[in-house]
């Protein structure tokens, strides 16, 4: 088995003892204090909807009046109808005006993790502001809640038995409470994460290319890797959500993959390389980088600029 260290406080830490490590996003110590220095907005949001009228775009308005901008890190949360509780998103808006052409990207966290722990002690929200304040295409960053309460990893997937709907939770719930009246096209939004949520990115992005119109991948990996037993070892279950028996639904997605040059854990190493290869035999075209590093959020914050870059020239293209 191999460790996985806390990066926040340098803390090694292991994942139930009977399954291989693998990924992490880091735990802290210190909340108290960098809650009170940011200054968090809370709201409570329940939405119940479904696929066909909240996360595609068959609702969406023709006219589209800008709402005024609503700028800075705010905590939202929205009910799952499954377990009914409550799953905290927390949501990064740029000083623009609120359209249905300003970009979305839902950012995917690894396991162990959540929300709160990537935005604030791993920097996601402050790379994503100091990207848009040196001239970077705005965008909003919503970044959900991955886990659930009968499972302890669930690969951003909706259980077999039903007892876990993290993938319904983000399409039907979390997308209508992150936009609103202002409902994106595919064009518009994104989808991204990092090993768990790399691995959960892309398998959602191809599940629902209608619903995501790029994705970036950050040591992620494309086969099923399910020691929670998310899909119940129910084969067709298995099928669905594997990424690399689907490569030709990524023909309608822009994409973008990255590997660590020096990749430690076992179920990602190797794992983009052999995605970009299935892609490039598909005829499908994605970018593809590797830079220094290893399984960590040093290595996530050095890939970040160019993953959103990528996106950028995505919703340029969009726009034109």
């Amino acid at each position: 088995m191999t460790d996985r260290r806390d990066f926040a406080c340098n803390v090694s830490k292991h994942r139930r003892p009977q399954h291989r490590g693998r990924r992490l996003a880091g735990l802290s110590l210190w909340a108290g204090t960098l809650v009170l220095a940011l200054g968090t907005a809370y709201a409570s949001v329940n939405v119940g909807a479904h696929h066909g009228s909240s996360a595609d775009t068959r609702g969406a308005r023709e006219t589209d009046t800008p709402s005024p901008a609503r700028p800075g890190l705010s905590r939202i949360e929205v009910t799952d109808p499954a377990d009914h509780k409550d799953y905290g998103v927390y949501v990064w808006r740029p000083d623009v005006p609120e359209t249905r052409t300003l970009p979305v990207l839902y950012f995917l966290h690894g396991v162990p993790s959540d929300p709160e722990t990537i935005v604030r002690y791993e920097g996601l929200a402050d790379q994503v502001r100091s990207y848009v304040a040196h001239g970077g295409t705005p965008f909003v960053l919503a970044v959900p809640d991955g886990n659930g309460s009968h499972h302890d990893d669930t690969e951003w997937a909706n259980a077999a038995d039903g007892s876990d709907r993290v993938e319904d939770r983000l399409l039907d719930e979390v997308i209508p409470a992150v936009e609103g009246a202002h409902r994106r096209d595919a064009a518009h939004r994104a989808i991204a994460g990092f090993s768990m949520g790399g691995y959960g990115s892309m398998n959602l992005a191809l599940r629902h290319p209608d619903v995501f119109g790029s994705v970036a991948s950050i040591s992620g990996y494309f086969h099923v890797d399910d020691p929670s037993r998310m899909f119940g070892d129910e084969a067709e279950v298995i099928a669905a959500n594997r990424p690399d028996e689907h490569v030709a639904a990524a023909r309608r997605l822009h994409v973008f993959l990255s590997a660590a040059a020096d990749e430690t854990n076992p179920v990602v190493d190797g794992e983009p390389q052999r995605f970009k290869k299935l892609l490039d035999d598909a005829g499908v075209p994605a970018t593809f980088v590797v830079r220094p590093g290893g399984h960590d959020w040093d290595y996530v914050r050095s890939v970040l600029p160019d993953a959103f870059a990528f996106l950028a020239r995505g919703w340029a293209d969009a726009r034109s």
